[in-house]
């Protein structure tokens, strides 16, 4: 049975102000119960900026109607949020990314060094539009609503462009993410992929390693 894969957006979030459970980041302290409604902030290390707005390694909660869930693909029957990212950088950088296969972490590097260009960018080092989202799209990472509100910039600036060189389906899903970063660029949201993907029947648990500084899965 395929199984859909979602980015999520959360607004009106509220930092936990406990301790965090010395074995599970969402596990209350006080009952030890698993908690349903709370989200951990994780960034890379490299760039913890991706998460600016909210603090790395707390815990917020949320009310389950000021979550949006967007269905980015169907695992095991299509690989369009790929090939998405991919068209994506060849309409705005002209440029395909070619060999492989590649490991995921791989993947989100090469095709997001595609949109560095530090003479064209100097003000963000280089990272050119979309840099991101196709970063860290499917990573386990946590965008804070500073880079959402640069994202949702980028698909504002892009779209006319991309609304006339590409097709339907792709214009459609380019509406949808940006429609997902809208959400969370007001203050104390955000937007993450959940889970890592899974390989073999096992979890691929590789992007998030170090993104928690207080890591204990």
């Amino acid at each position: 049975m395929p199984t859909p894969e979602y980015l999520i957006a959360y607004k009106k979030l509220r930092k936990r102000e406990q301790p965090r459970h010395s074995e599970r980041w969402d596990q209350c302290p006080v009952t030890d119960e698993v908690m349903d409604n709370v989200v951990l902030v994780v960034a890379p290390p490299d760039y913890p900026q991706l998460a600016d707005g909210l603090e790395i390694g707390a815990v917020y909660e949320y009310e389950h109607e000021d979550s949006s869930w967007y269905c980015i693909a169907e695992r095991s029957l299509d690989g369009y949020f790929f090939e998405w990212c991919g068209t994506l950088v060849k309409l705005v950088a002209g440029r395909e990314l070619k060999g492989g296969p590649f490991s995921l972490v791989d993947w989100c590097n090469k095709l997001s060094e595609m949109m560095e260009d530090k003479e064209k960018y100097p003000e963000t080092d280089g990272r050119g539009p979309f840099w991101e989202l196709l970063r860290y799209n499917l990573r386990g990472m946590t965008y804070g609503p500073v880079v959402c509100a640069k994202l949702v910039a980028d698909f504002d600036d892009w779209d006319p462009e991309i609304w006339f060189r590409s097709d339907e389906k792709f214009y459609n899903f380019y509406r949808k993410m940006r429609e997902c970063f809208s959400c969370a660029r007001d203050a104390n949201s955000l937007v993450t992929y959940p889970r890592p993907w899974m390989e073999g029947g096992k979890f691929f648990i590789e992007p998030k390693l170090g993104a928690d500084p207080n890591r204990r899965w």
